[in-house]
């Protein structure tokens, strides 16, 4: 608990170091839940539009589409752009705390070179150093979850439109291109592989326009769904912040133990 302690204390003496720990944790946190949030929402938006076509199906059996494959293709290829990113994401983090605690360690190499001449070895001081992530952690992951359950609704409903567009990349065009087989060939007098607008089978009930069939329902983007990603995402970061803190920390240190060493 001393060593806790005293951490907690240096992290509070140097405010500028805390801070900007801080604001690099919380932005990278939230990007993180944004990430997640846009898989999720993309499973949620492939499953609730292949049931819209489902009933579309239901409506007008004879019109076939090759929909179905262009939507799991189109899954196939937001899913691969995502897993990217987020490899992409987990790399810059660890990069952005690397640099952060070599910038930190520049600053307070005094104060190191003072640890190393009262007796406390590299070990300890890494110790002290890695701690100090406490309050930078709790407070950005404070900031974000607070974030969170405020403006849920407004976050779910950005990251339909960003998924949107990232799907949007994929289809030339949102929009359901209908090809008539032969049953429908007394229906309607647009040739095959035109679109089919003027005549329907009887008693059939197309319950979404070419729009409204992409279109998604926030609510069904659970906010439990959403806690538990980012409590996923904050243990990730954590973990990246260890790692790239500990490499910048080490090195530092281990420059200046050789500095320190070396014969007047």
């Amino acid at each position: 608990m001393t060593t806790i302690r005293q951490s907690i204390v240096a992290a509070k003496y140097h405010k500028k170091l805390t801070v900007l720990y801080t604001l690099f944790f919380a932005l990278l946190l939230f990007v993180f839940t944004l990430l997640s949030q846009l898989v999720l929402t993309q499973s949620i938006a492939l499953r609730y539009i292949l049931g819209k076509w489902d009933q579309i199906k239901n409506a007008l059996p004879q019109v076939e589409s090759t929909l179905n494959e262009q939507l799991v293709d189109s899954n196939d290829f937001v899913m691969t752009l995502y897993q990217k990113i987020f490899v992409l994401l987990i790399i810059s983090s660890i990069f952005i705390f690397f640099l952060l605690s070599t910038y930190a360690a520049h600053v307070r190499r005094e104060e190191i070179n003072s640890l190393y001449y009262i007796g406390i070895k590299k070990g300890q001081i890494l110790k002290h150093l890695l701690l100090e992530l406490l309050i930078p952690i709790i407070v950005g992951f404070s900031s974000v979850l607070l974030l969170l359950v405020l403006f849920h609704s407004q976050f779910v409903s950005e990251s339909i439109t960003i998924n949107r567009k990232f799907v949007d990349k994929y289809f030339d065009q949102p929009t359901l291109v209908f090809t008539q087989t032969e049953e429908l060939s007394d229906l309607t007098s647009q040739k095959n592989g035109k679109p089919l607008t003027t005549s329907k089978p009887k008693n059939a009930i197309l319950p979404y326009n070419r729009i409204s069939l992409f279109d998604v329902n926030s609510a069904e983007a659970p906010f439990k769904q959403t806690f538990l990603d980012f409590l996923t995402n904050m243990l990730l970061l954590t973990l990246s912040a260890i790692i790239g803190s500990f490499i910048g920390f080490y090195s530092h240190i281990t420059l200046l133990s050789y500095r320190r060493d070396l014969p007047a």
